[in-house]
């Protein structure tokens, strides 16, 4: 087993480097350098042809889930973290071929998904759910919420956490399953979900702020021409983005990433991802 003061000396630096890098995120945001987009930002999309046609292209809107097979009688740990895995890595590879994403540079592209990979996987979750078997998945993570319970690993403030996480997931699928949201809806709301503005000292955020709203004016045109009957269904679909925020990154990285006995930093993997190739996804192994 690993030497306890060489883990608590790496933790240590860790912690510096979380501190430091918050620090000086809040010294830009105080100082403004941020707030509308840097120099340096509001330069980074010139020389680009302006952006033409639809946000979302028709051949990007497929969304399709290879989850492992044949799936066993019994979900183990291993089965939900491939599963979720996978899943993670369609979302970030689906949003990384986005042509208005691949404008942005690497930088910008990491802050963005950091920012909102919950959300987006949550979603994919969602649109996902019957391929996925998700109340078989959330039955399996309860089983082994017990057994964590009766060998007490983990408090009672922590089964409280998990458990309020695990409703609100199903409430979550229940209602975009009740909505009947289309594969293009789906797609909308995750732009919505990934051009956001408000990530502080976001670079380039007057282009994001931009996407942001072709997204919103393209879901709402499409909702008009789709659901022409169903005058509600725009504002119904904008209010189920709101709920994704109450799901903590690290709840869900303890459920899906890593059972109830560990936990492996989705922030950290994150620049990987959208480095790698489609078909490789051994890095969160690599890194639990």
């Amino acid at each position: 087993s690993p030497d306890p003061d060489i883990v608590d000396t790496l933790c240590l630096a860790q912690d510096k480097t979380v501190i430091h890098s918050a620090l000086d995120t809040v010294a830009k945001v105080v100082s403004g350098e941020s707030l509308n987009g840097n120099e340096r930002g509001d330069k980074e999309l010139e020389g680009f042809v302006k952006l033409e046609g639809r946000l979302l292209p028709e051949h990007h809107v497929p969304f399709v889930l290879q989850t492992p097979s044949p799936m066993p009688a019994y979900l183990n740990v291993h089965y939900i973290c491939e599963s979720a895995s996978r899943l993670l890595f369609l979302s970030v590879h689906w949003v990384r071929n986005i042509p208005a994403f691949q404008l942005f540079r690497m930088e910008t592209q990491v802050a963005l998904v950091r920012a909102c990979w919950t959300e987006l996987f949550v979603l994919g979750m969602a649109q996902c759910s019957q391929i996925l078997s998700l109340p078989s998945i959330l039955s399996s993570i309860i089983n082994h919420l017990h057994n964590s319970v009766a060998q007490d690993k983990i408090s009672a403030h922590r089964v409280k956490l998990v458990t309020d996480h695990i409703c609100m997931l199903q409430d979550y699928v229940n209602g975009m399953s009740f909505l009947h949201v289309d594969e293009h809806e789906y797609g909308y709301l995750k732009l919505l979900i990934l051009f956001s503005p408000d990530i502080p000292a976001l670079v380039s955020r007057k282009h994001v702020d931009k996407f942001q709203e072709r997204a919103f004016q393209e879901l709402r045109s499409y909702v008009q021409r789709h659901y022409p009957e169903d005058e509600d269904r725009f504002p119904r679909l904008l209010l189920r983005l709101p709920p994704l925020r109450a799901l903590q990154p690290h709840v869900m990285e303890e459920l899906f990433f890593a059972g109830l006995t560990g936990s492996v930093q989705i922030d950290t993997i994150i620049p990987y991802i959208l480095r790698m190739d489609s078909t490789d996804r051994g890095i969160i192994s690599e890194f639990s």
